[in-house]
């Protein structure tokens, strides 16, 4: 774990630690954002009954990558939040575990059940064409749930030592789809429609290659043997350079953002914000997209970025404190630094020191990574040297956990409390 996910690791311990009952950065009174997040706000809700939320997701992403239905920023920021809270709501880590595996389990069901089948039986063209399809389907299918699931990749995936969300949904096509049955009946295939050309028919040799260049590079490779074994004469030279060409490397196989959506982001149009208290700020798109998780929700649909975008997660006051800091730092300049230091100084000069906290889980949860280096630091710099009873005399807290629940909290989060 790196200096800094280390420092957010700890602050955000010690954040449910010292504030274990509370929500730091959500109004009492806010009005949930969609049916599907009261769902899962509910503290009664077990891991299963979240993720049956999660399953109806993927199930409608998987519509929209068969172009069958489309999302809404609404849509975007519902299922980014489920995740969100899933990992970071006790038992957060046990939830990142469960919630990985039973990503990986849709995704292979979802190809087992629905790719493989659609593929079996057919020949030549017609299997490869579906092939094609199928792989295009399955990188928009990637391309919606990595942003959906991206917190996971953010802290927990690295330290389990698990592959990311993408590279785990385009290994289970390589690993279910490309296996040797299958491997077989594509090199078929291919060679059907060269021997055609052979006779003389047209065949489409951009299919071909096409096909080629998504196999995974050991199955190209004994392609590539048969076909020269079959046809040394003619096509030896051709079967060299698509080998070379289709080495498989994962940013290759990611869909371009561009291709998914035919309408352009407008950078000069507002964007309107609704914070947790129902408070709507209208803020310039440069301002706006400081925020990862709102750039995303505006990539999702950019015809609708125009709408109103809820915060469901973050209340008026610390949505206006977070617009005031991404107003600073995107209109300064390079000649500015020294001043913005100074600036950034005495923004972190706040009456109530636990509304540090606010920013820094506001931050978190927006995904703006200098709002969240800034303010973690400040805290930890707070904190450091010092007991856990003098924290809470600064930040006057007062202990509302029995010892039994401190300790599982240290012991759920027992790298950051080494430190």
């Amino acid at each position: 774990m790196n200096g800094h996910h280390l420092l957010l690791h700890s602050t955000l311990s010690l954040s449910l630690l010292l504030f274990p009952s509370s929500n730091l950065f959500v109004a009492a009174d806010s009005e949930p954002m969609s049916s599907t997040m009261e769902e899962c706000k509910s503290s009664s809700k077990s891991f299963e009954e979240t993720w049956s939320l999660l399953q109806k997701a993927i199930n409608r992403t998987i519509s929209v990558a068969e172009g069958l239905d489309s999302f809404t920023s609404k849509d975007y920021i519902s299922y980014y939040t489920i995740v969100y809270e899933l990992c970071t709501q006790k038992p957060g880590e046990e939830n990142a575990k469960l919630l990985y595996f039973q990503y990986k389990k849709a995704i292979e069901d979802y190809i087992s059940s629905k790719v493989l089948p659609s593929l079996r039986g057919k020949k030549d063209d017609i299997l490869l064409r579906e092939l094609l399809t199928r792989w295009s389907n399955h990188k928009t299918l990637t391309y919606w749930l990595l942003r959906f699931f991206h917190y996971l990749d953010r802290y927990y995936l690295p330290r389990f030592g698990h592959p990311s969300t993408e590279e785990t949904s385009l290994l289970s096509f390589y690993d279910l789809v490309f296996d040797d049955e299958m491997n077989n009946q594509v090199g078929d295939a291919i060679l059907s429609m060269i021997h055609k050309e052979s006779a003389g028919e047209e065949v489409d040799w951009k299919l071909i290659n096409n096909i080629v260049a998504i196999q995974p590079k050991n199955h190209a490779q004994g392609f590539v043997e048969r076909l020269v074994k079959d046809n040394v004469a003619f096509y030896s030279d051709a079967a060299s350079n698509w080998i070379a060409s289709s080495s498989f490397k994962f940013k290759d196989h990611t869909p371009k953002e561009e291709k998914l959506h035919e309408n352009p982001i407008v950078s000069s149009k507002r964007i309107k914000l609704v914070s947790s208290d129902g408070d709507v700020f209208e803020v310039d798109y440069k301002v706006a997209v400081m925020s990862q998780t709102i750039e995303d929700v505006i990539k999702a649909n950019p015809a609708a970025a125009s709408d109103e975008i809820s915060i469901s997660l973050v209340n008026s006051r610390t949505l206006k404190k977070v617009i005031e800091y991404c107003k600073k730092h995107t209109t300064e300049s390079e000649s500015e630094s020294e001043s913005s230091s100074k600036w950034d100084a005495e923004f972190l000069k706040v009456d109530q020191p636990e509304k540090l906290f606010d920013l820094v889980l506001a931050s978190n949860y927006l995904n703006i990574k200098s709002l969240l280096d800034l303010t973690s630091n400040k805290i930890g710099d707070m904190m450091k040297g010092k007991s856990q009873s003098e924290i809470r005399k600064i930040f006057n807290i007062k202990q509302e956990l029995t010892p039994q629940e401190e300790q599982e909290i240290k012991n759920e989060h027992a790298q950051a409390f080494q430190y």
